[in-house]
């Protein structure tokens, strides 16, 4: 297709990117509504005392089966691990293969796993675990292709970036559909069959207007600068602080990255604390989005009040759909705030530094709201956990964007990726944790947790400060 006729298409692009985003993407985030839908059928009801369901269909307080609810809280962290893992797997096949053949493998996945929890039965409950794998691995994909298509905006990338993200934020609410037609009648099989079905869909944009390769930007010259002195990178085509070290004149169309430049970015203090920083936030919301149908069976007083704030948090959840664009209408307000920095460090590190100590704040305040163990906190939790998830998603990609030099953003973000995935998988010791002895013990370690990642902002603060120091000598 004719690169005028893209320019002419790309709103539309981005509108079916959007509904893409929106129907497949982030399903196994909203697993607060579905394991609603497993427990009241009686999956894995052979694991408690009396060997039969919790939920009676009849109001009662559902009887207390942490051993039920560990198995299916692994469920929920198989589902995220592989939706970390995914995307760096996905990534390796769409940078040898082309974004073509990632997508058809991630739909393939996608809907075979749909018609594997489709067909999951008490019987049969352990195909829930290959299911929710699959459709978080085939979901994931959705947003690390789409997102390109800000490539195609000179100008308003950054919105569309924002706006397809606020897309993959809300579809957690595709669950929460899920639960609305079984309570209506409509069974879980024919849910995700017709999910399976639709995702179909997905393959006219594969096809007919996405390339076989990626969405080409516009190609710029960079060189990747290191300041020896701080061990923090440089961005392209800007003025290096204290040595510059010329890798390559390349430009970024090129598929070969200087691997000892790459090595060298990632010893940086300026990626590892980021690494940092990354799983430890994604831990503190991974776990509240795996046990926050256990909480409200613990705070509220029958099945009917879980599952009517089960309801309004989903709801709520949709909300990144509008948070996400203000998280990079924010970041955006700080970019042009420091523009005129004497440091190029200064100009593409110091706007990621308020967005960055805003999401560890928010963190320790919905950790404070859950040690309180207060239904009327509720409401609370669940505004404060939409507007994290969706400064946490923009920084995790827009911090390494604004960094480093763009020929190695693919890979540093896939090292992220898949770091944070693996780590993540501690929740379920924060599930056991939990369910064995208190889950105050568990958020106040969260706490703790959180409180250690404010020493990546901080520490990028004073790398700000004295890069500037170093220019003002100069001068």
């Amino acid at each position: 297709m004719g690169a005028s006729k893209q320019r002419k298409l790309r709103f539309l692009y981005v509108a079916w990117a959007f509904c893409e985003s929106f129907g497949f993407g982030g399903l196994v985030f909203g697993w607060g509504s579905f394991v609603y839908v497993l427990k009241d059928e009686g999956l894995y009801a052979e694991l408690c005392n009396n060997g039969t369901s919790n939920s009676t269909h009849n109001g009662s307080l559902n009887e207390d089966c942490p051993d039920r609810d560990s198995r299916l809280e692994l469920v929920f962290t198989i589902g995220s691990t592989c939706a970390g893992i995914g995307s760096f797997v996905l990534g390796q096949i769409s940078f040898y293969f082309g974004m073509r053949v990632a997508r058809i493998v991630a739909s393939l996945c996608f809907m075979c796993g749909a018609y594997i929890i489709a067909f999951t039965t008490n019987d049969l409950p352990w195909l829930i675990f290959p299911g929710m794998a699959l459709v978080a691995f085939g979901g994931i994909s959705l947003i690390m292709t789409n997102v390109q298509l800000s490539n195609m905006f000179p100008v308003g990338g950054g919105a569309v970036v924002g706006i397809i993200s606020g897309a993959f934020d809300s579809s957690s609410g595709i669950q929460l559909m899920v639960k609305l037609g079984y309570e209506q009648g409509i069974s879980r099989k024919t849910s995700y069959l017709i999910l399976a079905s639709t995702h179909v869909l997905t393959f006219v944009s594969t096809f007919l207007f996405l390339p076989k390769d990626y969405v080409h930007p516009v190609q710029e010259e960079y060189v990747v600068t290191q300041e020896i002195e701080l061990e923090i990178p440089e961005k392209p085509g800007l003025d290096s602080g204290k040595t510059e070290k010329k890798v390559t004149s390349k430009t970024t169309s090129d598929n070969e990255v200087n691997l000892s430049s790459l090595m060298r970015l990632i010893r940086t203090p300026t990626y590892l604390l980021h690494v940092m920083w990354v799983c430890l936030l994604q831990l503190r919301l991974f776990y509240i989005l795996g046990s926050i149908n256990r909480i409200l069976e613990k705070e509220l007083e029958n099945k009917k009040e879980v599952s009517d704030y089960t309801n309004v948090m989903l709801y709520v959840l949709m909300g990144g759909i509008v948070a996400s664009p203000l998280a990079g209408a924010f970041l955006e307000l700080n970019i042009s705030l420091f523009k005129n920095s004497k440091s190029s460090f200064s100009r593409s590190v110091k706007p990621n530094i308020m967005s960055l100590t805003l999401t560890s704040a928010l963190g320790v305040v919905l950790s404070v709201l859950l040690l309180l163990e207060d239904p009327s906190h509720l409401y609370y939790i669940f505004v404060f956990l939409v507007l994290y998830r969706s400064i946490f998603y923009t920084m995790v990609n827009a911090y390494i964007v604004l960094a480093f030099p763009s020929a190695f953003i693919g890979s540093l973000i896939g090292i992220t990726t898949i770091t944070s995935g693996v780590f993540c998988l501690l929740q379920h010791a924060l599930f056991e944790w939990s369910a064995r002895r208190n889950a105050k013990e568990v958020n106040i370690f969260l706490i703790v947790l959180i409180g250690i990642s404010c020493i990546h902002p901080f520490w990028q603060w004073i790398a700000c400060r004295r890069a500037e120091q170093r220019e003002s000598t100069k001068e």
